[in-house]
C-alpha cells in the first residue's frame, strides 16, 4: 500500500473517472505553468480542478508527514493542556464568586449562587478527576498501544469522542463559569448601584436635615416678623383713623373748593364771553388802526408844533414863577421880622436857603435846595437801609422819580397807545437811563408800584453814592413811626400857593425841612424845625392834626430816672426795666433776664399829663397810651406774663400732629397774605420780619403738610397788628386760624395721632 503502484492504484480506483487520468502530467519547468493536458477535453473546469487539487495536497502531506504520533499520545496531551487551562480558569473564577458572594451578604440572597458555584465546582472537579483516570489509563495503554497497532485507530477513535466530549463539557464548564461570572458581575453592579443609592439618600438625608434646620430658622423669623407686623397693624389701624378724621376734613374742603370751583367756572364763562365780544371789538379796532396809522404822520408834526409850544410856554412859566417867588419871599419877610419880634423864632431867612441844599444842578438832578416844589410824593418804606420815595414835579409831566436818600436812583413813566387813549403799562428806568424790562416777557409793567419796585430792586443791586446824614433821632424812631411821619409832612412838602392853604405861609426853612423828611433825609436841624410847629401855625385842618400827631414821637416826656430799674419779684420771678435806646424814655421790661414787653411815655400836646403805653410779647396792652404811670404799665406787663401759656418746646413733635382740620385753616388763611405789601413788608425788627415770612411761605405751601415748632412758634406768638392791617379780613382770618391752634395745642384737646 505505500509504493507507488499502491499509492498509483488508490488514485486510480478514487478517481478514476476518464481514460487516461491515471497518467501523470509533465513536470513543467520552473518558473512555467507547462501545457495543459491534451487527453481530455473537459479538464479545465472549476469542479475538477479543485479535486485535483485536494488530492494533489492530500497526498503531498502524506509523503511529507513524519510517522504519525500514536493517537493516544495525542488524547493526553489534549487533556493536559485542557486541565492547565481549567486550572488557571477555575482560581479566578473562585475569587470572582467569593468577591461577589462577599459583597452581595448585605443586600442580596446569594444562597441560590453559592449553591450553583458549588454545584458548577463539584462537577468541575468531577470531570478533572476523570481526565486524571483517563490520562493514567491513557499511560498504562501507552506499553500496550505498539503491540496492538490493529486497535489503535479504534483507541484514538475513542479518544477522540472522549476528547471532543471532555472539550465539551470543558467548554460547558466553561460557559457556566463565564454566565456565573456575568451573573456575578451584574450582582455587583446591581450592588454598586444600591450602595450608590444608599449614599444618595444619605445624601439627601443630610440635605433635608440641613434644609429641616434652615426651614426651624425661617419658622423663628416669620414668627418675629409676624409680631412685628401685628405691632405695625396696632399702629397703621390708629393712622388709618388718623387718616379718617383728615379725610372727614379735606371732605368738607373739597366741598368748599368745588364750590368755588364753580363759581370759578361760571366766571370762566363770562370771562370767555367777554373775551368774544373783545375779540370782535378787535377786528372792529384792527380795522381802526389801519386808518389811524395813515394819521400817524400828522399826529407826528402836530406834536412837534405843541412840543415847541410846550417849551416856550415852559420857559415864559418859569420866568413867572421866578417873579411870584421874588414878591412871595418878600412878603414872607415882611410876616417873618413881625413874628420873630414877638419871640416865634422860625429859623433863618429862606434866602439863606436849607441847611443841607445847593442852588445848582440841572433837571435831572434837582437838589433839595431848589425852590421848585413836588407835585406829588409817595413814600416807599425803607429798603436795604435807605429810604426811597416817589416824586413827581410839573415839568415831569407824568413821569415820577425814584429817590433813594434824596438822590435819583431812577425814573418810571406811563406808556400810552399811539391815540393816547390807553393805558399800555409803565416803563422803568435806572439813573443812568438804562431801561428795565418786567420778567415773563411782558413789554411794560402793570402799574406804578412794580415799575418802582424794579427800580428799587436795581438799586439795591448797585453801591449807593454819597451816604447822607439823617438824625439819629428819625433812625431811632421804629419804622411805623417813621412811616407816620413821613406821611404827615407830606401835604407840607407839597404845598403851594394853589393849594395847601395855610401850610404854604409857613416859612420856605420850615417846607425845606419838611421835603427832606418827607424823603426819608431828615437832620437834626429839620427836626428841630418841625417840632417847634404848634397847632397856631399849622391850623385846624387834617393834614395839621395828623402833623401834630406824627410829630409827637419827637418829643417824648422826661422819664425822670435814666437807668434800670428793679421791680422786685412777682410770681417767684424777678422783674426789672432796664431803658430801651429804641425808644426815648421807653423801658424794656426784663423776667430774669429774659425781655417779655416795653414801655414808654408819651406826652400830649400842648400838656403836661404824661400817658404810658405798654406792650407783651410785641401785643399791645390797652388801646394806645392808656396807662397812668411807669409802675402801672410795668404792671400791667407783669399781669400778663402770668396769664400767658408757653408753648411747648421747639423740637417738640407736638407740632407736627396738628388736626388736619386746623391745618387747612391755616393753609387757607396763609395763602391769601401778601408779604410784599402792608403792614408785614414794613414790620420791624428786620430780623423778626424775616422769621415771620417764611412761617407764613412754609404755612401757605400746602394744606396737608406739617409745620415745625420753629415756623409755628413765630406765628402763634406773633400779635394781630404784625400779621396786617386792623381792617385787613386775610389778616383776622390767619390770626383766628392761629388761635384755634394755640387753644388746641395747650389744651391738649384734638386728635394728636
Amino acid at each position: 500500500m505505500d509504493g507507488p503502484e499502491d499509492d498509483g492504484g488508490r488514485i486510480r480506483r478514487r478517481r478514476l473517472r476518464l481514460p487516461g487520468l491515471h497518467q501523470r502530467p509533465r513536470a513543467a519547468h520552473k518558473g512555467q505553468a507547462g501545457p495543459p493536458p491534451k487527453f481530455c477535453v473537459q479538464h479545465n473546469n472549476p469542479r475538477d480542478r479543485q479535486l485535483a487539487y485536494r488530492a494533489r495536497k492530500a497526498l503531498e502531506k502524506e509523503r511529507a508527514a513524519a510517522p504519525e504520533p500514536v493517537p493516544v499520545q495525542q488524547a493526553v496531551a489534549q487533556g493536559a493542556r485542557e486541565q492547565q487551562v481549567l486550572t488557571t480558569l477555575l482560581p479566578r473564577v473562585l475569587t470572582a464568586l467569593e468577591a461577589v458572594h462577599q459583597g452581595q451578604q448585605a443586600g442580596a440572597d446569594t444562597a441560590a449562587v453559592a449553591a450553583h458555584i458549588a454545584e458548577v465546582n463539584s462537577a468541575a472537579d468531577e470531570r478533572v478527576r476523570q481526565a486524571e483516570e483517563q490520562r493514567e489509563e491513557a499511560a498504562r495503554d501507552a506499553g500496550q498501544a505498539r503491540e496492538e497497532a490493529a486497535r489503535s485507530e479504534q483507541a484514538a477513535a475513542d479518544a477522540h469522542a472522549e476528547q471532543q466530549a471532555a472539550q465539551m463539557e470543558a467548554a460547558t464548564a466553561l460557559r457556566e463559569a463565564a454566565d456565573a461570572d456575568a451573573r456575578a458581575t451584574a450582582a455587583g453592579v446591581a450592588l454598586d448601584a444600591l450602595s450608590d443609592t444608599h449614599r444618595q439618600l444619605r445624601d439627601a438625608h443630610h440635605e433635608l436635615s440641613g434644609k429641616h434646620e434652615e426651614l426651624s430658622k425661617r419658622h423663628q423669623e416669620l414668627e418675629r416678623t409676624l409680631a412685628a407686623l401685628a405691632s405695625e397693624h396696632g399702629t397703621l389701624r390708629t393712622e388709618h383713623g388718623r387718616l379718617q378724621g383728615e379725610a372727614q376734613a379735606l371732605h368738607v374742603r373739597v366741598k368748599e373748593l368745588s364750590g368755588e370751583k364753580a363759581r370759578i367756572e361760571e366766571s370762566q364763562r363770562s370771562t370767555a364771553a367777554d373775551l368774544a365780544r373783545v375779540q370782535s371789538e378787535n377786528t372792529g379796532l384792527a380795522a381802526r388802526l389801519g386808518e389811524l396809522g395813515t394819521h400817524r404822520e400828522e399826529l407826528r408834526e402836530t406834536i412837534g408844533r405843541l412840543n415847541s409850544r410846550l417849551d416856550e410856554d415852559r420857559v415864559r412859566h418859569r420866568r413867572e414863577m421866578a417873579a411870584l417867588r421874588a414878591q412871595l419871599d418878600a412878603a414872607r419877610r415882611a410876616e417873618v421880622e413881625p413874628t420873630s419880634a414877638a419871640g416865634h423864632g422860625a429859623g433863618p431867612a429862606p434866602a439863606a436857603g436849607p441847611e443841607s441844599g445847593d442852588g445848582d444842578g440841572d433837571e435831572d438832578t434837582e437838589s433839595l435846595g431848589n425852590r421848585e416844589v413836588p407835585v406829588a410824593i409817595v413814600d416807599l418804606g425803607m429798603h436795604g437801609g435807605a429810604g426811597w420815595t416817589l416824586v413827581r414835579y410839573e415839568d415831569d409831566h407824568s413821569g415820577w422819580r425814584v429817590l433813594r436818600d434824596g438822590e435819583i436812583a431812577g425814573s418810571i413813566q406811563p406808556e400810552h397807545s399811539l391815540h393816547g387813549t390807553s393805558l399800555l403799562g409803565w416803563s422803568a428806568r435806572t439813573s443812568h437811563a438804562m431801561p428795565l424790562r418786567p420778567t415773563h416777557g411782558q413789554r411794560h409793567f402793570a402799574n406804578r408800584e412794580q415799575a418802582a419796585g424794579a427800580v428799587v430792586r436795581d438799586g439795591l443791586r448797585r453801591p449807593s453814592g454819597t451816604a447822607t446824614a439823617v438824625a439819629a433821632s428819625f433812625t431811632a424812631l421804629g419804622e411805623p413811626e417813621q412811616n407816620a411821619l413821613v406821611a404827615a409832612v407830606v401835604p407840607l412838602a407839597t404845598a403851594t400857593p394853589e393849594r395847601g392853604g395855610r401850610l404854604v405861609r409857613l416859612p420856605q426853612a420850615v417846607r425845606d425841612a419838611a421835603l427832606r423828611t418827607a424823603l426819608r433825609v431828615p437832620g437834626e436841624r429839620d427836626l428841630q424845625q418841625l417840632t417847634a410847629l404848634d397847632a397856631a401855625e399849622l391850623g385846624r385842618s387834617k393834614d395839621s392834626r395828623q402833623l401834630l400827631r406824627a410829630l409827637q414821637g419827637l418829643a417824648p416826656a422826661d422819664a425822670g430816672e435814666s437807668g434800670p430799674v428793679d421791680l422786685g419779684t412777682f410770681g417767684g420771678r424777678t422783674w426789672r426795666l432796664e431803658p430801651d435806646l429804641a425808644y426815648r424814655g421807653g423801658y424794656r421790661v426784663l423776667a430774669d433776664g429774659t425781655e417779655v414787653g416795653a414801655i414808654a411815655p408819651v406826652r400830649r400836646r400842648k400838656s403836661d399829663i404824661v400817658r404810658w403805653t405798654a406792650e407783651h410779647r410785641r401785643r399791645p396792652l390797652g388801646r394806645g397810651p392808656s396807662h397812668s404811670g411807669r409802675n402801672t404799665a410795668a404792671h400791667a406787663v407783669i399781669a400778663a406774663e402770668g396769664a400767658w401759656v408757653p408753648l411747648p418746646d421747639l423740637d417738640d413733635e407736638t407740632y407736627l400732629r396738628i388736626p388736619a382740620g386746623l391745618r387747612s385753616n391755616l393753609f387757607g388763611a396763609a395763602s391769601r397774605i401778601d408779604l410784599r405789601r402792608g403792614r408785614l413788608a414794613q414790620i420791624q425788627p428786620g430780623a423778626y420780619r424775616q422769621e415771620l415770612h417764611a412761617a407764613l411761605i412754609q404755612a401757605g405751601r400746602s394744606a396737608t403738610g406739617r409745620i415745625r415748632g420753629q415756623h409755628l412758634a413765630v406765628l402763634l406768638d406773633a400779635a394781630r397788628e404784625d400779621l396786617g392791617a386792623a381792617g385787613s379780613a386775610p389778616a383776622q382770618r390767619l390770626y383766628e386760624a392761629l388761635q384755634q391752634i394755640r387753644v388746641t395745642l395747650l389744651s391738649g384737646e384734638g386728635s394728636f395721632t
